[in-house]
Parts: structure tokens; C-alpha cells; sequence
């Protein structure tokens, strides 16, 4: 299972984006693979897709590419381990969604993160304190 993160999303839907082409790249290789789309995820997408073709864009990857929502049995727990998870590296200013994708990484333990977000690499831990498994390099 690839969990999606922000950046990947958004490029895919947005041709001028800087990262359409690695996106389409890292599509190819990954699209075997379910994918889920957390909520978070999918607020920042639409807010940084604006218009109403990058949106449709959305909603076509979503459609052809069978992506499936997260859904948590308690979704009031995880948010507290989420915001658990945004105190403990707070010094690094994460968002919500990079909060999410580490805690949900963590109950859903085959799962990759699709990200180009660097802290994945570098800072950003399962709450456990491992590492977050990456789907590209």
C-alpha cells in the first residue's frame, strides 16, 4: 500500500508543477501498488489545486487509479497521536498531513509514503521512533 503524500498529488495534477515529470516517472513505477489517500492529504491537494481543471485532474486519478480513502476504526485516537506526534517534533514545524502520514505509517506497517518532502528522509519518525518507509528515494 502507498500512502500519498502532498506534493506527489499535486503534481501529478498540475502539468506546470516542477515535479509533473518525476511524478509521472515514479507513477509508472508505483501504480501496481494500492493507493490511499488520507484526508488531510487530499484538503491540501484541493486547496493548492485551485482551479477547476487541476481539480478534475484529481478527481480523475482518483477514479482510474481505484485510490482508496484511509479509514481508521477510531479516527478521534489517532487524531491525539497526531497531535502527540506534531508536539514531539515541533521545533521542525510539521503540518497535519506530515503528522498523519507518520502515525497512519505506523498502523499500517507494509505501507510506503509517497513523498518528496525531505524530512521524510531526515527528521520525521513513526512515533515508535522508526523509520518511515519511503516508496521513492
Amino acid at each position: 500500500m502507498i500512502l500519498l503524500d502532498t506534493a506527489p498529488v499535486v503534481a501529478l495534477c498540475d502539468p506546470r508543477d516542477a515535479l509533473n515529470r518525476r511524478a509521472l516517472r515514479d507513477l509508472d513505477r508505483l501504480a501496481r501498488e494500492p493507493f490511499v489517500l488520507c484526508l488531510p492529504v487530499l484538503t491540501e491537494a484541493c486547496f493548492l489545486l485551485s482551479h477547476r481543471v487541476q481539480r478534475e485532474r484529481l478527481r480523475r486519478f482518483v477514479a482510474e487509479f481505484s485510490v482508496a480513502a484511509y479509514r481508521s476504526e477510531d479516527e478521534s485516537r489517532l487524531w491525539f497521536e497526531v497531535f502527540d506526534w506534531l508536539i514531539q517534533y515541533q521545533d521542525h514545524d510539521p503540518d497535519w498531513a506530515d503528522g498523519y502520514l507518520a502515525v497512519v505509517s505506523a498502523k499500517e506497517r507494509g505501507s510506503r509514503v509517497w513523498t518528496y518532502d525531505g524530512e521524510f528522509r531526515t527528521t520525521w519518525r513513526r512515533p515508535d521512533g522508526t523509520r518511515i518507509p519511503l516508496a521513492v528515494s
